[in-house]
């Protein structure tokens, strides 16, 4: 009886905590390689739009993005650049501010490309991990704050809610 008692009390408890997630997160699927390893094509993420309501977006945080120049078409990619940065890619380095950054999450040799960027005050450059097969920042440019949704919190869950490409 007291177990039961019990579960129900917790059950009232957990509630408020598992409604206010329903509100400031969403599900989403991953579509797409262009984060590999670190996402898998199929594999269900949640996305916190809570996380930046009292931060900002960080170096190497995982965010969910609406595409600038693709209305309601959205994507996941890793923040590499910060807004008011210098980024550069030479030779498939990245240079941020003059110091090269050792990005650990990439696997094999990367694109030789040469990019700069001199972002704004809310602009970020946004990569995919698989850089060989991701559509990003390269392409498209730096991405306003006002489009990043939230932030991809990386966990499992077998629900059909919402997909994103990435």
């Amino acid at each position: 009886m007291f177990a039961g008692v019990k579960r129900i009390l917790q059950t009232f408890i957990d509630a408020p905590g598992t409604l206010a997630d329903r509100f400031t997160s969403k599900w989403v699927q991953v579509i797409g390689h262009s984060m590999h390893p670190t996402l898998r094509e199929g594999q269900r993420v949640r996305v916190s739009r809570r996380a930046y309501r009292i931060a900002e977006p960080a170096r190497w945080d995982v965010v969910l993005f609406e595409h600038p120049d693709r209305e309601r078409f959205w994507e996941t990619k890793r923040v590499i650049g910060l807004p008011g940065e210098l980024v550069r890619l030479i030779g498939g380095k990245l240079v941020v501010d003059g110091q090269e950054l050792e990005e650990s999450f990439l696997e094999g040799e990367q694109p030789r490309l040469r990019r700069l960027w001199e972002l704004g005050e809310d602009e970020y450059i946004v990569m995919g991990d698989n850089r060989r097969r991701s559509t990003d920042s390269r392409s498209f440019g730096p991405v306003s704050r006002r489009n990043i949704l939230g932030k991809v919190m990386i966990e499992n869950r077998s629900s059909n809610q919402d997909s994103a490409e990435n």
